[in-house]
């Protein structure tokens, strides 16, 4: 990828997450880097180019960080520490997640993706619940469906944390992050052994 479209992906990045998607046109980026707006359209024709481009992003990266626990899950610390990487990622890409019905319903094929990959999410955390199950972290689930209802609660925390830290979070902003990753492991907390809780309690006191 050239310089210049790297600058561009990088600058609507900061503004998006700054200003949102609606208020930040094509020509604003161009004169936030300083560079023609036929530059800028010789890369991107459409603003839109710029929203999928940086949506593609994102999720190759989230899914890099999913992937990454799957394959290389160790211990509970592990877990624990790709998860807190996984926030930050996402947080990196604010934007998408304050935006993303609009952005879905903007994208046929994004949607379609998204659904996708929530599947993928769901197995792989179904996979990362056996796994501490079976290492003694985690209590055995009395049912299927309360390995679902506990999986789904995740993903919803996780995909929505971010519109609630914009709207309703007051404490320090370097806290931010840590914040919501405790509300996420809360979640798990009464499922987790006592083996679980000592592991937990190591992140979190």
């Amino acid at each position: 990828m050239s310089t210049t479209k790297n600058r561009i992906l990088n600058k609507a990045l900061e503004l998006f997450n700054e200003k949102g998607i609606s208020s930040i046109s094509s020509k604003a980026i161009a004169e936030a880097l300083g560079i023609s707006y036929g530059n800028l359209c010789y890369h991107f024709p459409r603003k839109d180019d710029i929203v999928l481009e940086l949506y593609l992003n994102m999720q190759e990266e989230v899914d890099g960080e999913f992937k990454l626990m799957h394959e290389e899950v160790m211990n509970f610390d592990f877990v624990l520490d790709r998860l807190k990487v996984l926030f930050s990622v996402m947080y990196k890409y604010k934007f998408i997640y304050l935006g993303i019905t609009k952005v879905i319903r903007h994208f046929d094929h994004i949607k379609q993706h998204a659904i996708e990959q929530d599947r993928e999410h769901k197995r792989i955390l179904s996979d990362l619940s056996d796994f501490l199950i079976n290492n003694g972290y985690m209590n055995p689930f009395q049912s299927e469906k309360q390995k679902d209802m506990l999986i789904r609660s995740l993903l919803l925390v996780s995909h929505s944390w971010i519109s609630d830290a914009e709207v309703f979070y007051d404490g320090d902003e370097n806290d931010k992050i840590e914040y919501y990753m405790r509300l996420f492991f809360n979640l798990i907390r009464p499922s987790l052994t006592d083996k679980g809780k000592m592991g937990f309690k190591k992140v979190y006191v």
